[in-house]
């Protein structure tokens, strides 16, 4: 009994920590388009700064949750987020696009090291309070929940604080990874380390890499996050350019974020009812929805219709509490930090080029941004659910 408590306090400190670490950049959401526009940045700028801060990721990601895995998640973990966290004082003070493109590198860095780790973390201590796997199924439901409703408090706060000071909105920033990595210092790890099998440590990831992609099912639901992840994504940078044209007026943009993270909340609060139904399902639901509100921002975009890019956060919401929990629950314990981290990647891969293409395309006309969007992801995702159907009858991996 006394075991199970201190999983269960163990469990609370890891979802504090993860709340924390998941808002901070919150705070400058709504303005931050206009902070780069401040420094001299046009939409092509913001899409090569984003772009250069995926290249990070993709280049450290994997190798990060493999030494997380292997040697020790928890040091990884703090380290990050006390470094994002300090990052985020420098950007504060950017002056131009190369710094803001060397405070993204560094962001991008510090990322790497925490990506991953609280959703291994999660699964581990929950597996142990309920072996089951019910609880995790809930609690990695409920985390996004919690996370949007926090996200939506910060998100106040930030657009209160940008009437005064854009920089200082990108600075405040700092505080909630802060203290969530002094929460992390009481995080303990007791999971599964990665067997090494061979002494060359660039060999040794491969294969472990290769090792979880293996399984059918495991590759299926990780094409599904990839695309699930992005089709909600390079878009975001438009959405206050767009609210600007149509005639929203400047003190208003704000709500419309925050209107934004009401409908990730509600999707993720849906995505807790929706827990037992097949992935198949809630993976195409995502896609119908997303493609549905482009489509109509691309025949007619005005003050009215504008709105219906409310909808991209409810995908959101829908598919964080969906997308992430059969990858885990189809991985072995050793090998959770690795697996959130190779999904990451994947992600972050079709990012790269992806948010340079449909902001260049916005810096012509922003619709053609959607249009774009549209032309990318309804083959690829038909596609994914294709797989998806056909391989849900494939058995389960264990994860212990």
């Amino acid at each position: 009994m006394k075991q199970k408590d201190n999983y269960k306090r163990n469990l609370n400190l890891i979802m504090i920590e993860t709340i924390l670490t998941s808002i901070g950049a919150g705070f400058s959401v709504p303005i931050i388009s206009i902070f780069w526009n401040s420094i001299g940045m046009n939409q092509t700028d913001i899409g090569f700064t984003q772009m250069m801060f995926t290249v990070v990721v993709v280049l450290l990601d994997i190798p990060m949750g493999y030494l997380a895995d292997r040697f020790n998640r928890k040091l990884l973990n703090i380290i990050g987020d006390i470094g994002v966290a300090l990052t985020f004082i420098f950007y504060a003070f950017s002056k131009n696009m190369y710094m803001a493109i060397l405070a993204e590198c560094l962001l991008g860095l510090c990322t790497s090291m925490t990506n991953g780790v609280d959703q291994a973390f999660i699964k581990y201590n929950a597996d142990k309070i309920d072996a089951s796997g019910k609880l995790f199924k809930k609690l990695n439901s409920k985390i996004y929940t919690y996370r949007y409703i926090a996200m939506f408090a910060v998100m106040l706060i930030g657009g209160f604080i940008a009437k005064y000071s854009l920089r200082l909105t990108v600075g405040i920033s700092f505080l909630p990874y802060f203290i969530g990595g002094i929460v992390a210092f009481f995080i303990k790890d007791n999971a599964k380390k990665i067997k090494t099998k061979h002494n060359n440590i660039l060999k040794d990831m491969y294969f472990n890499v290769k090792e979880i992609l293996k399984n059918k099912k495991v590759r299926n639901y990780f094409l599904a996050y990839v695309i699930g992840s992005e089709i909600t994504h390079p878009q975001i940078w438009i959405f206050t350019p767009l609210m600007i044209m149509v005639g929203v007026p400047i003190e208003i943009i704000s709500l419309g974020w925050i209107f934004t993270q009401i409908f990730q909340i509600i999707g993720a609060k849906v995505a807790e009812k929706l827990v037992e139904i097949k992935t198949s399902v809630k993976f195409i639901a995502i896609i119908a929805i997303s493609i549905l509100w482009m489509s109509v921002l691309i025949v007619n975009t005005n003050i009215f219709t504008i709105w219906v890019f409310l909808l991209n956060g409810l995908v959101r919401g829908l598919f964080a509490g969906s997308l992430v929990t059969p990858l885990q629950e189809n991985t072995k314990e050793e090998h959770q930090t690795s697996v959130i981290s190779i999904a990451s990647t994947g992600a972050k891969i079709l990012y790269i080029p992806l948010v340079y293409i449909i902001n260049y395309l916005g810096n012509i006309k922003l619709q053609l941004a959607l249009v774009g969007m549209v032309a990318i992801f309804l083959p690829i995702s038909l596609y994914t659910y294709s797989r998806l159907r056909n391989g849900e009858n494939i058995g389960n991996v264990p994860t212990k």
